[in-house]
């Protein structure tokens, strides 16, 4: 069964931290955000989530970032951040407007 979802994301600009936030159709819920900055043109957020009772730190990054095209990527670690499992990554294109 499908689903929906969007995201919400505020920006602090006294810290310059944004904060995302998902929700989506399945839960009902908005989750607790990933947070993070920008720098040197990557965008680095992080958040603390579970796996069926194990400790999982959340990193989402944002980086290769042109007017026309950007990469995404999700990772978990397990480990206390010493090494990241990345599970998603989306490489994004902006579409020509039409004529």
């Amino acid at each position: 069964m499908g689903f929906s979802g969007a995201t919400i994301r505020t920006f602090d600009s006294t810290t310059e931290q944004w904060s995302i936030y998902w929700a989506d159709s399945r839960l009902g819920l908005v989750m607790p955000p990933v947070l993070g900055r920008f720098q040197a043109g990557v965008g680095r957020f992080y958040s603390d989530d579970d796996d069926h009772g194990r400790p999982v730190r959340c990193r989402l990054t944002w980086c290769d970032i042109t007017p026309a095209s950007a990469r995404w990527e999700q990772a978990f670690s397990i480990d206390g951040e010493r090494t990241w499992e990345p599970n998603w990554t989306m490489e994004l294109t902006r579409r020509a407007a039409p004529r």
